[in-house]
């Protein structure tokens, strides 16, 4: 049973983790381009960067929906209602973007006076964010994309597509902000920019090969503005987007107790968090494979096999974790050397560093965990326990901080607070909760209807074989 746990966990985390890893490259170039201009510049970096994460939260919401809408249909052997529902997910993508950008776009000065930043570093977070949320539809459309393909199995190629975009989108941003290659020099505005174009790359090959019928996923452009189709993905996609939204804004106002302390305490926040997602997009692929693994083992009433496969993710995911941080401990001083040339947010990130290192093990729990929750239905809960980790742990301790004037390691300090939170809670009702009556909650995954039948189908077309309808492997361009 463990053996069996460990293999499939590991087998379904392992690329989602390399394309994750990948992802988060691209805002650890972002912050080694700006390094050598200043800790201004690497500020309005780290404040940009969160602002345009609301935008991405949207887009993450969407990939939820089209995740259960195109795998149930994948699932039910009807390859034409996946193909349409990809065609619907990626006109939603555009929709949303198009609105949120814009909105955005205008409200960026107002926006970033959340962060009490100084006159330049306000000013060049500004010119950061207009541009990256006019251009946030191309990620959008490339998160789409790429979790289409993996709701049907194939995990490969979004691993492709990814580390293409990514090398394209480190490259025309050092070469816009530095003015290199012959490329024009534009400072900070050539992060969104160069890294928009990247991106574009992944979508218009997509989108090429997509209209030609190269690929599973056929161009329903008739059906892509359905109204119960549309409707479905917003029914669906919208208590994700709340729930991104609320963790979104708590990292905001944390963040604004953050840069009460100066802009080289705010800037090493944001170095650290840099480097904390390398260790975050571990869990992630661990968190997806629990939830996967622990929906369709209580689809197929395998209740003990469930909670093993949930106990041997979170084992895995603190190995993982844990071992990462140690080596990002042991390499703290060359990394704040790196990621910033003043010696002020060099000490302020050692510092962080090792309070990231220290809540590795927390983290792993509510990752691994967590996933295992949500795949089972219950979604409800661990929205109640980001709550309480978030709004008790983090927010109230931090103001409580601030208001007795402790230092800034004290405030670095309080995030162990939330994880630990975090944590209890979720072991708490991971054991006690009743697995047999998770296959009736009323908010199961859509798709657990027909996994069953084909609970073994994400595991063999992992390695990028795909099953068609009559469930053999074809190979797809």
């Amino acid at each position: 049973m463990a053996g069996f746990s460990y293999q499939t966990v590991w087998r379904l985390a392992g690329p989602n983790i390399v394309s994750n890893i990948l992802m988060v490259s691209i805002s650890f170039a972002h912050l080694w381009i700006v390094a050598p201009l200043g800790q201004e510049m690497s500020a309005a970096v780290v404040a940009g960067g969160r602002v345009h994460f609301l935008l991405m939260a949207a887009a993450m919401a969407l990939s939820v929906a089209t995740t259960a809408v195109v795998a149930r249909a994948w699932g039910a052997d009807d390859t034409n209602e996946a193909s349409a529902s990809t065609a619907s997910s990626l006109a939603l993508a555009v929709m949303i973007s198009i609105v949120l950008g814009t909105a955005t776009y205008f409200a960026a000065p107002y926006l970033v006076r959340m962060f009490s930043l100084d006159g330049l570093t306000a000013s060049l977070a500004v010119d950061y964010i207009q541009p990256a949320a006019l251009l946030n539809m191309v990620f959008a459309l490339m998160l789409t994309i790429a979790t289409a393909f993996r709701a049907i199995g194939d995990v490969i190629r979004p691993l492709r597509y990814i580390a293409v975009g990514a090398g394209a989108a480190i490259l025309f941003s050092y070469a816009l902000v530095r003015g290199a290659f012959g490329a024009p020099e534009i400072g900070i505005a050539g992060i969104p920019w160069g890294t928009a174009a990247g991106q574009a790359l992944i979508v218009l090959w997509f989108m090429m090969n997509w209209l030609r019928g190269k690929y599973v996923f056929r161009p329903h452009i008739s059906g892509a503005l359905e109204r119960q189709r549309i409707g479905q993905l917003v029914k669906i996609g919208a208590p994700a987007a709340i729930e991104q939204v609320l963790i979104q804004m708590s990292f905001l106002l944390f963040m604004m107790l953050i840069s009460g302390y100066g802009t080289a305490a705010f800037a090493a926040y944001g170095i650290g968090i840099t480097i904390l997602s390398i260790t975050i997009v571990v869990g992630l692929g661990f968190g997806t494979a629990s939830a996967t693994l622990s929906g369709q083992l209580i689809g197929a009433e395998k209740h003990d096999e469930a909670v093993a496969s949930g106990w041997a993710a979170m084992r895995l995911a603190m190995v993982g974790m844990c071992g990462l941080a140690f080596i990002t401990y042991a390499f703290k001083t060359p990394l704040a050397n790196i990621l910033s040339a003043d010696p002020v947010v060099r000490a302020d990130t050692e510092y962080f560093i090792l309070i990231l290192a220290l809540i590795q093990p927390l983290m792993a729990i509510e990752f691994a965990i967590g996933g295992a929750l949500r795949g089972a239905g219950d979604t409800r809960y661990p929205l109640f326990v980001t709550f309480c980790g978030m709004i008790v742990g983090r927010l109230s301790v931090g103001f409580m901080v601030q208001a007795l004037g402790g230092p800034v390691e004290a405030m670095y300090a309080v995030i162990i607070g939330d994880y630990a939170i975090k944590a209890a809670l979720l072991v708490l009702r991971f054991r006690k909760i009743d697995w047999r009556e998770m296959e009736l909650h009323p908010h199961a995954p859509i798709a657990l209807q027909s996994v069953a039948g084909i609970s073994r189908g994400p595991v063999r077309s992992f390695f990028g074989r795909r099953l068609n309808q009559s469930g053999s492997e074809e190979n797809q361009p």
